[in-house]
């Protein structure tokens, strides 16, 4: 079979045969014969050639996918044999929280792993004050964290940024008072990106309310601690706990009211024990960083935070 892929693709990226004839360097009655020899081998029409710019048949959007499947792995193939040449085989090792290291980086760095599987990868799940340290001491390759890491040999990229809300359990009768505020677990997953269709409230509306609380190194602990503050109350916290998502499952039992990030329904079961609440508070807002000595960057390194740049922001 003849390889007609990249003369019936550069027809369909101009929109016609002239044009396409004369960004491939060859004569458009040449193109025109190749186009349709290729529709006689496959027994289909490809274009549409009664429409202006030509438009592609039924046959002809399927034809294009498989190109541009095909166009994708040649581009891999590209890409995977320039880094092998470029940075060889190694070993990466990236530092973060429980929540990022169970749910956010395995799936990320898997895909990562398939593009460049030369390349062997390591999770290292701690506080953020051990990470710093191992990061400084050169274990670890670079961390992602909440905050920013001040060092002068050091950079904190940010990756996104992202909005801690309230999780209350739906039999707490302040949830009636507050109607107008409440997102279902399936009103927030359905959520566009910063986009909510629904106010904040203030944090002083659940000061008589027993809440779960992480520990104290987490960054979460602090700014709920402070948000608190600033509403002139004392929080009554019922339990701390290690995670984020324990602290989910616990609020949807009714154990109290947990801060959560506002991505939590990616990677939690559903439930309709629970709803969740926007804060006014600025200090609800915080960005995700990727921290990494900026004079002893690898090609390796190099190559894994720009993937993970690419993938995250």
């Amino acid at each position: 079979m003849l390889n007609y892929k990249d003369y019936v693709y550069a027809v369909y990226r101009e929109g016609s045969f002239s044009k396409a004839a004369k960004s491939l360097y060859v004569s458009q009655p040449w193109l025109s014969t190749t186009i349709k020899k290729a529709e006689q081998e496959f027994g289909i029409s490809i274009f549409n050639r009664s429409t202006t710019p030509i438009s592609l048949t039924e046959s002809g959007k399927y034809y294009i996918a498989q190109i541009e499947k095909i166009l994708q792995i040649e581009h891999e193939m590209q890409e995977y044999f320039s880094v092998s040449d470029k940075v060889g085989r190694g070993h990466l090792s990236i530092g973060s929280s429980t929540f990022f290291c169970v749910h956010v980086l395995p799936s990320l760095l898997s895909r990562f792993r398939q593009r460049f599987p030369q390349i062997s990868l390591s999770l290292l799940e701690n506080s953020p004050e051990y990470l710093v340290k191992k990061l400084l001491n050169r274990d670890i390759d670079m961390m992602i964290e909440a905050e920013a890491l001040k060092h002068k040999e050091y950079v904190s990229l940010p990756l996104f940024t992202e909005e801690i809300m309230l999780a209350v359990p739906a039999c707490n009768p302040i949830n009636e008072e507050l109607a107008e505020y409440a997102y279902t677990f399936s009103e927030l997953s359905a959520q566009e990106k910063n986009e909510y269709s629904k106010p904040a409230v203030s944090i002083g509306k659940f000061a008589n309310e027993p809440f779960l609380f992480l520990q104290q190194e987490n960054d979460i602990y602090v700014r709920g601690m402070q948000i608190c503050k600033n509403a002139g109350f004392t929080p009554n916290v019922r339990l701390y706990l290690n995670q984020m998502v324990s602290s989910y499952y616990l609020a949807c039992d009714g154990y109290g009211i947990a801060f959560i990030r506002s991505i939590i329904p990616k990677y939690v079961a559903y439930s309709d024990q629970i709803l969740f609440y926007r804060l006014t508070d600025s200090l609800v807002k915080r960005n995700i960083y990727l921290s990494y000595c900026e004079s002893n960057v690898s090609p390796l390194q190099q190559l894994l935070i720009d993937f993970i740049a690419a993938q995250m922001t």
